[in-house]
């Protein structure tokens, strides 16, 4: 649950507290790496151990939904965050999502430290597929709040929280880097010419459709329920972490990125973790993306189902550009500062306090 630290050196401008979970490693948690390559003292409060029962346990399951999406563990999560703060007296607090973090919790932490409560929030606090009682009670709470969507700022601002800021996704180094088959099985089985990782949502639905128009298209669809289609089914391939990951995306010659309309985005972790994995990627046409990318030279874009067809179909025919496009897409995530480093120095600086010192960090875990 909690990481001890080395001793706080000279360097160090702060002592922070993250929340986060080891539940979707390795992905999550997204700032661990950050604070051990510096040397800013810190702890880690891993939800992960409080809610893997919900993916195992059909009492936990049964309870999560009579309790409106409260977890029977919600209580000891919350225990153990005041525990860790009240030991380790932190001056920044940072809360990834916290969905199930009870309000009392934030504010006896604050109470008991004075420390600076910050939350990156990685989903729409108010979409209804993703928020709880708690998350919502508790944005009065946090001195800023982190947005990873525009949209949902002016929201954040009228439920309570004083400070907003739009801080994107990023991506980890050392788990989003170019990865190759080392056997030829390995390359077979995760070739495609087409590839999205992501569930299944109503909304994603006619960009699949249309894609499936394609004449003997080979499309690969990891992630949630593509498997309960009978049109999506043939091509489900289950999920794809860590080294399955960087290989779906590297062995496709084309890497879709469908945004989440429920979630209000503007751009997803894939916007970063597509181009830092060497593929290329072909993302809805945003504010975020065209801000981010310069169409056809750092990634390409589409706005509707026909032009999705029509790209798909130009850049299977051109595999020069498409291979010059996504060693751009590479260069420029790597070179404009998009890790989760510096996401958290991004926060640190709306808090108006000093960045993380760089340095080696003694930290275990």
């Amino acid at each position: 649950m909690s990481l001890p630290t080395g001793a706080p050196t000279a360097e160090a401008a702060h002592r922070i507290l993250l929340v986060d979970t080891t539940q979707y490693a390795p992905t999550t948690p997204l700032f661990l790496d950050a604070l051990r390559e510096h040397a800013a003292p810190y702890r880690f409060v891993d939800e992960g151990p409080f809610l893997r029962p919900l993916d195992r346990s059909l009492v936990h399951k049964i309870a999560y939904r009579l309790l409106r999406r409260r977890p029977l563990t919600a209580a000891a999560l919350s225990r153990a965050l005041v525990a860790e703060a009240t030991a380790f007296r932190p001056t920044v607090v940072v809360v990834v999502k916290g969905a199930y973090l009870h309000p009392g919790a934030l504010r006896r932490v604050k109470e008991t430290t004075g420390a600076t409560l910050v939350n990156y929030a990685t989903d729409d606090p108010f979409n209804p597929a993703h928020t709880t009682r708690d998350l919502l009670r508790g944005i009065p709470y946090f001195d800023l709040y982190a947005c990873t969507k525009q949209a949902i700022m002016a929201d954040v601002r009228r439920a309570g929280c004083p400070r907003v800021a739009f801080v994107r996704f990023g991506y980890k180094p050392s788990v989003h880097f170019p990865e190759t088959p080392t056997a030829p099985e390995e390359a077979t089985r995760f070739a495609s010419d087409v590839v999205f990782v992501g569930g299944l949502d109503a909304d994603r639905l006619p960009y699949i459709d249309a894609l499936l128009s394609i004449p003997r298209i080979t499309l690969a669809l990891y992630g949630g329920y593509w498997n309960r289609f009978a049109r999506t089914r043939p091509f489900a391939r289950g999920f794809a972490v860590g080294r399955s990951y960087r290989l779906a995306l590297g062995s496709a010659k084309i890497c879709l990125c469908l945004v989440r309309r429920a979630n209000r985005d503007g751009h997803v972790m894939r916007s970063f973790e597509i181009p830092a994995c060497g593929g290329f990627m072909l993302a809805e046409r945003t504010a975020d993306h065209l801000e981010l990318f310069r169409e056809d030279r750092e990634a390409a874009f589409f706005g509707s189902p026909a032009e999705l067809v029509e790209k798909v179909r130009y850049y299977l025919a051109h595999d020069a550009e498409r291979r010059a496009i996504a060693d751009a897409g590479m260069e420029r995530v790597r070179t404009d500062h998009h890790t989760y480093t510096d996401r958290l120095h991004e926060m640190l600086h709306h808090l108006g306090g000093a960045a993380l010192a760089p340095g080696a960090s003694s930290g275990a875990g």
